[in-house]
């Protein structure tokens, strides 16, 4: 495990993101010198795009006062704070400040990528290809309607703790829909296991506050 500080904002990587970043940018394909760099731009293009993400929700967390941690995990990461601290409107800031400063980061990096002069092959090249793709899908994903991921958190900021069973019941169609059509179109077992959690998760929490 690595812990760091970034603008006085502690920060732990857990193992198991690395892993998951190695895993989704091809390691087990990896059989030569060039994909392994590769792989290992992508690790670093990730790492960066993700922390990112969440230095967003943490800066937006102090700034309402409150303490507040980075951990980047399997598929992602969280910054934590105290429960019950803030209101809806300061909630959905929280969130929407990851995905808005990551979709930000990724049109810098495909600008540079487009614009900066570059050997075609160089794997600075390379670098910012991977940091705009994964900045701008990761914070699109990001937003879909699924909780606890940033766009269902949204809409449970929207809509108010009265509602929240139709929070869990829309997360577990949307994940449900996205898993199956990812399966279905680009062959990505991995997303469909990533998303078939999210939906048994939200509808068994449906269920719950339904009861």
């Amino acid at each position: 495990m690595i812990q760091f500080k970034l603008l006085g904002i502690p920060v732990r990587v857990e193992p198991w993101f690395w892993l998951t970043m190695v895993l989704i940018g091809g390691g087990l394909h990896a059989n030569d010198a060039l994909s392994i760099l590769l792989v290992g731009v992508f690790v670093v293009a990730g790492f960066v795009s993700i922390l990112i993400h969440e230095l967003g929700h943490a800066l937006t967390i102090r700034r309402y006062g409150l303490p507040t941690e980075i951990a980047l995990i399997a598929f992602g990461g969280f910054a934590s704070y105290p429960a019950n601290r803030l209101d809806r409107k300061q909630s959905f800031l929280v969130t929407v400040a990851g995905p808005g400063i990551q979709a930000m980061l990724g049109l810098l990096a495909l600008a540079a990528f487009l614009l900066l002069p570059m050997p075609p092959a160089s794997l600075l090249r390379a670098f910012f290809y991977d940091l705009a793709v994964i900045s701008l899908f990761w914070a699109l994903f990001n937003c879909l309607p699924v909780y606890p991921m940033d766009g269902g958190q949204m809409l449970a900021a929207v809509l108010g703790p009265r509602k929240l069973p139709w929070v869990f019941l829309t997360g577990a169609l949307v994940a449900a829909a996205v898993g199956l059509a990812g399966y279905l179109t680009i062959g990505s077992l991995l997303l469909a296991v990533f998303m078939g959690f999210f939906a048994v998760k939200n509808w068994q929490d449906f269920v719950k506050s339904r009861g």
